[in-house]
């Protein structure tokens, strides 16, 4: 098999504490564009060696994980290999696969492993496990709710709650999360967060209200750059919030910007819609897990990146609105059909938000196939936008990250 180590996709899954925090990701990761799997071919030890080396050295900690610790799967050679001793305990948690080979000399490497400070988690881990036998070293334990029937994750429960931090997998919605932690489960991994807690047409909070009303303004008010410096103006804590960011190091303007006209005529009307909204936004996710406004900002910035690859340049800024806005049923617990009603945006952009048929739709599914790491679906969205070379998009995605970590670290 010819394999091609720049081409392996890399994604990242965020695991969450009982608060919404990130406590870690999970790397994800794809093989080539032919949308080969690693864990069913031949030279997955190359693979996983590459996604370490890869994650750590290329990407940066800072740019894959903002810091925090990865969970990266190990292969049974890989690890007798001893190549993690080059990588940092604390930032790094092997993980072991359903599937390993088990042997008397890798359950002699697991424990040597465990000696050196590295933390261990068992992934999919069931009553009849053969990851059981290496249960005394590991640090955690992975349960997937999609496979494991209910009555085995309570006793599961039982079992391992006192002795081991257990992972929830695979948790897509909020009762799910609810059960799990009434079961006892500390960390959870899924896209629960992504989705709102109740879809219905109840009153939003008048505090929600208020910023989703400046969001409304700011969208419709066209390019009339007085109304807009007005619109800003009028809220104290978005006009602090904003020009707190735009001094910080993300712009490295040599002098500062005292008001919001001055800021506007540095960042022209686009600009400052496009960072006032994007502030408006954090503070409307004030009250949920940060991960919802990392992955707008991820999914802005790579939508806009993939639109200057297809050569829709000038619908960059469109791009970007559609990825900045895509979580936002998460962050007010509304349809988003109800959502778009009350914001005047443009068709194209509506359609993306609602995945019905136009221009900005693939690149949304796109963006939201790769963080998930669903590679099929990535690939056929794709080939539907006439990007037949995907070898561009783990760049691409890179960047992106690269983006929502320096926005985030201005403490917007």
């Amino acid at each position: 098999m010819d394999t091609s180590i720049s081409q392996i996709f890399i994604a990242r899954q965020p695991i969450l504490d009982r608060k919404g925090q990130t406590y870690a990701y999970e790397l994800l990761y794809r093989e080539t564009p032919e949308n080969r799997f690693i864990l069913v071919e031949l030279d997955e030890d190359l693979a996983s060696r590459y996604v370490l080396v890869h994650s750590f050295l290329h990407f940066g900690l800072n740019r894959i994980a903002f810091g925090r610790r990865v969970f990266i799967n190990f292969t049974a050679n890989l690890l007798r290999s001893r190549v993690l001793y080059s990588f940092p305990p604390e930032k790094l948690v092997v993980e072991l696969l359903e599937n390993i080979e088990v042997s008397d000399s890798l359950l002699t490497v697991v424990r040597e492993v465990r000696e050196k400070g590295y933390y261990i988690a068992l992934d999919d881990y069931r009553e009849d496990s053969a990851l059981r036998v290496f249960l005394p070293y590991a640090d955690f334990v992975k349960i997937d709710f999609r496979d494991t029937p209910p009555e085995e994750i309570e006793r599961l429960v039982r079992e391992l709650g006192e002795t081991h931090r257990l992972v929830a997998e695979k948790v897509e919605t909020r009762e799910e999360f609810e059960w799990a932690v009434s079961l006892g489960f500390r960390y959870f991994q899924g896209f629960y967060f992504a989705r709102p807690q109740v879809l219905s047409s109840r009153e939003m909070p008048v505090s929600k209200f208020h910023y989703f009303r400046l969001l409304k303004f700011l969208y419709g008010v066209g390019d009339q750059l007085e109304e807009i410096v007005q619109i800003i103006s009028s809220d104290a804590v978005l006009s602090l919030r904003l020009l707190k960011f735009i001094n910080s190091a993300f712009f490295g303007l040599l002098a500062k910007v005292k008001s919001v006209k001055h800021a506007a005529v540095l960042l022209g009307i686009q600009g400052l819609k496009k960072w006032a909204s994007l502030i408006t936004l954090h503070i409307l996710a004030a009250d949920r897990p940060p991960e919802l406004v990392i992955n707008s900002l991820v999914r802005a910035r790579f939508m806009e990146l993939l639109a200057e690859r297809l050569s829709l340049r000038e619908d960059g800024e469109e791009a970007f609105t559609v990825g900045l806005l895509s979580l936002l049923e998460a962050m007010l617990d509304q349809p988003m059909e109800e959502i778009v009603k009350d914001l005047p945006l443009e068709d194209s952009i509506k359609e993306a938000l609602l995945d019905r048929p136009g221009p900005f739709t693939p690149l949304l599914r796109m963006v939201v196939a790769y963080e998930r790491g669903e590679w099929a679906a990535l690939q056929e969205e794709a080939r539907r936008v006439g990007l037949f070379d995907d070898s561009v998009l783990p760049r691409l995605y890179s960047e992106a990250l690269t983006f929502a970590h320096r926005v985030m670290s201005t403490g917007l």
